[in-house]
């Protein structure tokens, strides 16, 4: 058996800074993810029929199509900084192509890679780590597998990749998330900021089958993977859909967001670097949750998609209860 992370990734979209603009997906069927460029300037697409689109985000014009899947494409990630020519793509028989821009709206297929299961969700790391693709595998053996490249130079045609993976969650990965690249003290202050690197140990979270929701940290080459918290709570119940972690940016603390198909959310707060983690939050939303998404530009936002196209943003109110903010704030 699979885990497959179905419902469709509703609301990648629910947070983005982008103006509103139409896309046009006639006949593409489900539309399991939307994912906009570092940059903002396209927009891919995955969808059920196998395609994935690319669309400029100036007028909503689709650029191209990338065919390759032969089963529903459910997850994408763009690469950033010096890998932003990169698009990944996984599909639900576990097939996961890296695509690289070649010339102006071409791209061509840098590297393909099979996994057991249902490629649920796939990311690239942070640019400063190198590069490297998470794959949260939907086997029962419950494997992530990193796709990592050595040279941290720009890709290119013929580029060797090698293969790492850990077991995560028996029966299957639901989802992961990267930590932020900025270590957490560098906008703290104290005698102790001196002496804090500029960049954060790499890290990662994962929820999956087993219930549980997992902190994982590696050495700088992205190789040995151990897992460093449990992230548990009181009245977070059902099995994790998604888990998001929050891009602090360089502040002292961080967040993580976790909700599961019986319709809990829960967050999570670190409050110092290197400490124990601690629930803040857990509350129930109207349907099975679908996507969590971190706001980058409006403060400390989390957006929840749930059931069939609901959708709302929270905010930290006093003594760490979370929100919901009213649709006209």
């Amino acid at each position: 058996s699979s885990l497959l992370r179905a419902p469709p990734r509703q609301s990648s979209l629910l947070l983005s800074p982008m103006p509103c603009a139409s896309y046009n997906l006639a006949g593409a069927g489900t539309l399991y993810d939307a994912q906009y460029d570092s940059a903002a300037r396209r927009l891919a697409t995955a969808s059920s029929d196998g395609v994935v689109r690319i669309f400029s985000t100036s007028g909503g014009v689709q650029l191209g199509e990338l065919r390759g899947h032969q089963t529903p494409v459910v997850s994408l990630s763009w690469g950033a900084g010096s890998f932003a020519s990169l698009l990944a793509s996984s599909s639900e028989d576990g097939s996961v192509t890296i695509w690289r821009e070649v010339r102006p709206q071409e791209r061509q297929i840098d590297h393909r890679l099979h996994v057991t299961g249902a490629a649920n969700v796939v990311a690239f790391c942070p640019p400063e780590y190198g590069l490297a693709l998470a794959i949260a595998g939907g086997d029962d053996l419950g494997i992530v597998t990193m796709l990592i490249r050595n040279e941290r130079a720009k890709a290119g045609p013929g580029s060797e990749w090698q293969v790492r993976s850990f077991p995560a969650h028996q029966g299957g990965v639901a989802a992961l998330s990267w930590a932020p690249s900025t270590s957490p003290a560098t906008m703290a202050t104290g005698p102790a900021v001196g002496r804090a690197a500029a960049l954060a140990p790499c890290r990662l979270v994962t929820c999956g089958a087993d219930k549980a929701v997992c902190v994982w940290q590696t050495d700088n080459k992205l190789l040995d993977w151990r897992k460093q918290f449990s992230l548990t709570a009181a009245g977070f119940s059902g099995h994790p859909r998604d888990v998001a972690r929050w891009p602090n940016v360089g502040l002292p603390s961080s967040l993580i967001a976790a909700g599961t198909e019986e319709g809990s959310v829960a967050v999570w707060v670190q409050d110092i670097d290197g400490r124990d983690w601690r629930l803040q939050s857990c509350w129930q939303v109207p349907g099975d949750v679908r996507r969590l998404s971190w706001s980058r530009t409006a403060g400390v936002v989390l957006g929840v998609s749930f059931g069939a196209g609901g959708s709302a943003l929270y905010r930290e109110g006093p003594c760490g209860k979370w929100e919901p903010i009213p649709l006209d704030a």
